[in-house]
Formats: structure tokens, sequence, C-alpha cells
């Protein structure tokens, strides 16, 4: 097996960039949910600096800590946040891994998509949210060494996976696709 040795989890997806996608018809094609995860943080607190030319601001949390946030491109409205507004920030991300079986399933590949979803109001409001899709195939899988291997579109790289059983599951040319989606969503309230 090619590549370097490492575990199967959420991450070896998300760090790889290898899964994998039906060329074929839906009904040819069999997915198999593997695992999934998903982490939220917020961060809220009063804006205290406000730089639109570099797009980035620093607010005060309540307990006394100040955070730098850099806003992306996507974000509008940015020169009407003010000194003193509160603004939140909540971040999601979610990864999602399914094994594809059936005719011709093992493309390789990653597509990328950000959709902006601005909220009308009287202040700024909204959510960023990428989705990036890895495409992989199941090059090798050795079941007693407990690995597999899966060719991405850059390298193949070898898994050890930690439930024996999925092994079963597996068989080369099969497909692998991660889908990483994270979601960042940002409110300002008047103070």
């Amino acid at each position: 097996m090619n590549g370097k040795p490492r575990t199967m989890t959420l991450a070896f997806a998300l760090a790889s960039g290898i899964a994998a996608a039906s060329s074929t018809t839906m009904a040819d094609v069999t997915v198999i949910p593997v695992t999934g995860a998903e982490v939220t943080s917020e961060i809220s607190g009063t804006v205290e600096i406000v730089n639109v030319e570099r797009r980035m601001l620093t607010i005060k949390t309540p307990d006394g800590r100040f955070h730098v946030i850099h806003a992306p491109e996507q974000a509008g409205r940015l020169d009407e946040i003010k000194i003193g507004n509160k603004l939140t920030i909540t971040e999601t991300e979610a990864v999602l891994v399914d094994l594809v079986k059936g005719p011709d399933e093992a493309a390789v590949g990653t597509t990328q998509e950000t959709v902006v979803d601005r909220e009308r109001g009287a202040k700024p409001a909204g959510t960023i949210t990428d989705t990036m899709t890895l495409y992989g195939r199941i090059a090798a899988v050795d079941k007693a060494n407990r690995k597999v291997s899966v060719q991405g579109a850059q390298e193949t790289v070898d898994f050890t996976v930690n439930d024996p059983a999925l092994l079963d599951e597996l068989a080369v040319g099969d497909g692998v696709v991660a889908t990483f989606i994270r979601s960042v969503k940002g409110k300002v309230e008047v103070r």
C-alpha cells in the first residue's frame, strides 16, 4: 500500500482531500453512511474597533477578552457596524463520510461551493456556508492489518480502520465521499 499510515477518523477525508462519487444515476448506486459529526462554537461581544479597509473587527467578550475577527469579502455591510454594537458569530463545522457502491461510482476529485445568505434588517446579519466535497476510491483493503488504501486526486493514502466490521463493507473500486461544511452566521445588534 502506498502513502502514509493514518487512523480512519472524521478528519481523514478533510486532511487528505479524498473521497468518491457516482457518475451513474442514483438508481444504480448504493450510498452507505459511514460516519458524521458536527461542532458548533459561538463568540459574542461588544464591537471595540472596526477597520473597514482591512476587513477586521475587534470585539470584547463579557469575560473581558478581546478577539480580532477577519470579515471575508462575502460579508457585506461591514461599514454599517459601529463601535458599541453587539456582535454574535456562530460557527458550525460538520463532516459526512459515505461509502458509495455501484457501477462507475468511484470518480476522483474535489468540488467546492460558497453560498451567502444575507438577512434583511436594520443591521448586518447573514450566513456564509462553504461546502467542500472530496471524492476518492478504495485502492486496496488489508483486513488482516485493518488498513485501507484510498486513491484521492493527489495521492493514495493508507488508513487504519478503527471498526474492523467496516472492512466487510469495503471493496477495491468502491467510492468514498467526504463532505465538509463550514457555516458562519453573524448578527449585529444595536446596544
